[in-house]
């Protein structure tokens, strides 16, 4: 049974795909090498700039505590375990002094985690086509944290 983070990444993979415009959702599957050459990215936040989700997840509460739609936070272990356990990420680089890029070459997936110096991290931003010879900077520029 998937756990709580699975839920809610599964959940905002396929809000991004019901966003697509019409003719991209049913469209064939993406070859893996496409996905690499172009990588796409969401915020956690649907609709919301991901600077404004990375502001707001300085505060939150984890996501056991939390209200529905922020975005999910919890220990850094078990943000750790879980990127590394359910989509086989691991930690690329870091952005500035507080945010992470994880990635895997296997599941062609990544996620920018907001690590607070409190023990507790939030995933801020997630996407698809990642490529370990694309510089990190790529993945920060795709959802908009460009410093």
């Amino acid at each position: 049974m998937p756990n709580s983070m699975t839920r809610s990444l599964l959940a905002a993979t396929l809000a991004a795909l019901v966003a697509l415009p019409a003719g991209q959702a049913g469209a064939t599957i993406t070859p893996r090498e496409e996905n690499a050459g172009n990588p796409r990215g969401w915020s956690a936040v649907a609709g919301m700039d991901p600077r404004a989700v990375r502001e707001m997840a300085r505060s939150l509460p984890v996501s056991a505590d939390a209200g529905p739609g922020q975005p999910w936070c919890d220990r850094n272990a078990e943000i750790e375990s879980a990127l590394r356990d359910e989509f086989d990420e691991h930690k690329v680089a870091t952005n500035s002094r507080d945010t992470a890029l994880w990635g895997s070459e296997l599941m062609g997936t990544w996620t920018v985690v907001l690590e607070r110096p409190d023990a507790t991290s939030c995933i801020i931003a997630s996407g698809i086509g990642f490529n370990s010879g694309e510089s990190p900077q790529t993945y920060f520029v795709k959802v908009g944290l460009n410093s």
